[in-house]
């Protein structure tokens, strides 16, 4: 599908996640120079910088709980595996093998309004929200963004095992969306 469509959904290139927690979890990341969200469910770009590849970012998903995602050829994500493996004391890996995925496209609202109870339209995407939420009974960790090469477009996560269902039903969605079927 074209990125003009009315709707999209894609899968992302292939990143590396991690999960950490902890109560050192926020230094660790200070100490690797990586960015920290000032505030639970708000992200940030993975080294803080503007202009930075939108595909590397810090999610704070409680106060002492981050959910990072980036490219491999980010230097910045092999000191952060490095590090959680060395034995840095009070901030602890967790297994990340979630499902990806990427909804875009400027009906991606409409799409999203018929799987979940969330009003994406009215966040306030400066703020840069981080959602945990339900999609059709689906647990999802959901980043809202806005890029140029993309437009307004969600990266949503979820159990592998949900991942075909996930795809299946949003695929359904987009495809009668961008048919104009809506």
């Amino acid at each position: 599908m074209s990125r003009r469509d009315a709707a999209w959904l894609a899968e992302p290139v292939p990143e590396k996640r991690f999960g950490l927690k902890g109560p050192r979890a926020a230094e660790l990341l200070q100490q690797l120079q990586l960015a920290v969200p000032e505030k639970p469910n708000t992200w940030a770009p993975l080294a803080g910088a503007a202009g930075a590849d939108p595909w590397n970012v810090v999610a704070r998903l409680g106060s002492s709980e981050f959910f990072i995602e980036g490219r491999d050829t980010a230097p910045q994500v092999t000191a952060l595996d490095d590090a959680l493996h060395s034995g840095f004391t009070g901030a602890y890996p967790v297994l990340r093998e979630d499902f990806a995925l990427v909804l875009g496209g400027a009906s991606a609202d409409a799409a999203l309004a018929e799987v979940c109870n969330v009003n994406f339209a009215a966040l306030p995407l400066e703020q840069r929200p981080v959602l945990m939420t339900l999609m059709i009974g689906v647990g999802v960790l959901v980043l809202p963004q806005v890029s140029e090469e993309d437009g307004r477009s969600f990266r949503i996560w979820c159990d592998p095992s949900y991942g075909t269902y996930l795809w299946t039903e949003l695929e359904e969605i987009v495809t009668r969306i961008s048919a104009g079927r809506a």
